[in-house]
């Protein structure tokens, strides 16, 4: 196990994985003294984009909440929010005694930090029946049974946020971006030391970080703790008068099915699904085993596939059928869910069984640690994120160290390939909604994707 707190700041830092931890981290490390004089490098297989178009964290827009059932997430979230100029509001809808729950458990922690801090009742309004949770949406149906409105919660454009991100990074003139990608960690005895780069070239280090978000199971054995899924969006071009309508709406999560829609970003209308995923088992060759005794051998994890794999963007058409209800039951313009699409994609997930991310040093490795497993809430963290990840690498993480920290978990079989059949890990953190996840190549086989 690395010893914590850090005794002396290391001479270097290779952080692999461009994206919202391995950003947010690297701006942190350049505003603490305490490592005014480490050398700070950032690898990612970027395409000549960093962060790259395919990062779970680049998109059009994103839901900026505190709604959550934990209040530790709760807190942290409301602490992120004053870093976010906030627009526009967040309705939660529920259909159903399982997702009730969880909608209900983070309408009381949301409402408890507004009293706590002074705030109008009337930021947080409950919506206690299928006809007010209609005539508040504007939508036809059944929609749920019990939601509320939260005025502190929103959404923010998450690809500019990104590359502000990145600029700031830059500007600092501490960071040096390679971009390329890993093939594997390298070691020297019980010590993680640098990665070698797929051009044979090594890159080494004092202390290694892996923020690969879903693709960090290929780079550490990481089975039944992390696993990549990846979820569903889509999006349609709207017209101006339609643009005029839905600019007014929330942004609705329906968490019994996990459909979500976005208000517009221009005359683009986001929709989604925040459910259990899809999975694409993969045997990888180099991960790194769980100590120095044990042997590098094949596993099977599930890997994300992207458009830097040459993948199409088209969805199977269970999917596609999936999120064209949000359009028919979510909005108050008729007739969208007939419109083609302008695009769709995979957004992919670093999963955990409960949901609490996993920010720690391995232990079985000197000189590695990993921050991943944000279970698709990362961004919203954004402007405190960084903060909180150098504290867990310093050992001053405190409650949220704890909740982070690495686990020894029982050999139940998730998340392994067992006599030929891969069991997935499954996401039981009560956000999720609707049916449970299928492999990504089987769905499309027996499907067909969209046309």
């Amino acid at each position: 196990m690395e010893d914590t707190p850090m005794e002396q700041p290391p001479a270097s830092i290779l952080i692999i994985g461009s994206g919202l931890f391995g950003l947010s981290t690297a701006w942190e490390l350049t505003k603490r003294p305490l490592f005014a004089d480490t050398a700070i490098t950032v690898v990612d297989h970027a395409g000549g984009q960093f962060p790259p178009s395919d990062s779970a964290s680049v998109d059009t827009s994103r839901i900026v909440r505190a709604d959550y059932a934990d209040p530790d997430y709760t807190a942290l979230a409301t602490a992120a929010q004053a870093g976010w100029r906030r627009e526009g509001t967040m309705s939660w809808v529920a259909r159903g005694a399982s997702s009730l729950d969880y909608v209900q458990k983070s309408w009381k922690n949301v409402v408890a930090y507004a009293t706590s801090h002074g705030y109008s009742a009337d930021k947080v309004r409950t919506l206690e029946s299928k006809e007010a949770l209609n005539e508040y949406l504007g939508t036809r149906g059944h929609v749920g049974d019990w939601g509320y409105v939260n005025t502190f919660s929103g959404w923010t454009d998450n690809g500019k946020s990104m590359r502000w991100l990145y600029e700031r990074v830059k500007a600092t003139q501490r960071v040096r971006f390679v971009d390329a990608k890993v093939k594997h960690l390298e070691t020297e005895g019980d010590r993680v030391v640098g990665a070698r780069l797929s051009d044979g070239a090594v890159l080494r280090a004092s202390v290694v970080f892996v923020a690969a978000g879903a693709w960090s199971g290929e780079l550490v054995d990481l089975r039944g703790r992390v696993e990549a899924t990846g979820h569903t969006l889509a999006y349609i071009d709207i017209t101006d008068e339609e643009l005029a309508v839905l600019s007014k709406q929330p942004a609705v999560l329906h968490v019994s099915s996990g459909l979500f829609v976005l208000p517009p970003r221009e005359k683009v209308l986001k929709v989604g699904h925040h459910g259990f995923g899809y999975y694409n088992p993969q045997a990888v060759t180099s991960a790194l085993p769980l100590s120095p005794s044990a042997k590098r051998e094949p596993i099977v994890v599930s890997r994300p596939v992207t458009r830097r794999d040459g993948c199409v963007s088209r969805l199977p058409r269970q999917a596609d059928a999936n999120v064209r209800r949000a359009l028919k039951h979510l909005v108050p313009v008729e007739g969208l869910e007939d419109r083609p699409w302008r695009d769709t994609r995979l957004c992919w997930y670093s999963d955990t069984k409960d949901g609490d991310w996993l920010v720690d040093w391995h232990p079985g490795w000197k000189g590695l640690f990993l921050a991943t497993g944000d279970s698709g809430h990362g961004f919203k963290f954004l402007p405190v994120l960084g903060e909180k990840v150098v504290d867990c690498l310093l050992g001053q993480g405190g409650q949220l160290g704890q909740k982070w920290r690495w686990r020894e978990i029982e050999d139940d079989g998730e998340g392994r390939e067992v006599d030929g059949k891969f069991n997935r890990l499954v996401t039981r953190d009560g956000s999720r909604g609707g049916g449970p996840a299928t492999i990504w190549q089987d769905e499309l086989a027996r499907t067909g994707p969209t046309l």
